[in-house]
């Protein structure tokens, strides 16, 4: 299969040669073609975080759960993190939430990337933050990311009080293509 780009390139500005540059050999962008999504997708996969990223040094819990979608559609992928015992003053008290949706252009990105910046939060706040893995374009056009992240909140919000969560204080969040589908 041929480059599947039919469009032109459009011209940058000056200030951004460097920076297109460091990202792209010869100083363009990279070309978004149904044939470059798997390298893409390999690339990002290289800035998921571990478990040992995620847990801090043992301040931070993390789970995985599965949980059904919506209407027939597959399981969902949940990353739960909290703070850790030893991070929280009372017992049994429950904690703010932020479900939260991944960045990735809906195309490529999973549970684990673009949270990095959440973790002080868990620490600092004490703080519930569970990020969704929803289904990727184009094998799963829309509406499945937006159906798979509106299963996962549903489901969140029926198990908040066993994930020591107060329902009255789920915030929903997103980075890129995740605060798109936050604000839907």
């Amino acid at each position: 299969m041929g480059n599947t780009n039919i469009y032109k390139q459009s011209p940058y500005d000056r200030e951004l040669a460097t920076v297109l540059q460091q990202m792209s050999p010869g100083g363009k962008p990279f070309p978004l073609t149904l044939e470059t999504i798997p390298m893409m997708r390999r690339n990002f996969a290289t800035m998921s975080l571990s478990d040992d990223q995620l847990q801090r040094g043992g301040q931070i819990d993390i789970k995985l759960c599965k949980v059904p979608g919506r209407q027939g559609a597959p399981e969902i992928s949940l990353l739960i993190c909290r703070p850790s015992a030893s991070q929280t003053t009372k017992s049994g008290s429950l904690l703010p939430c932020i479900y939260y949706m991944h960045g990735g252009g809906m195309i490529s990105g999973d549970n684990r990337f673009s949270i990095q910046f959440l973790l002080d939060w868990i620490v600092e706040l004490k703080i519930v933050v569970i990020s969704v893995e929803y289904r990727l374009a184009p094998e799963h056009p829309h509406p499945a990311p937006s159906e798979d992240c509106y299963a996962g909140l549903l489901w969140t919000a029926e198990h908040a009080k066993d994930l020591g969560i107060d329902l009255t204080q789920i915030s929903v969040a997103g980075v890129s293509a995740g605060g798109g589908l936050a604000a839907a």
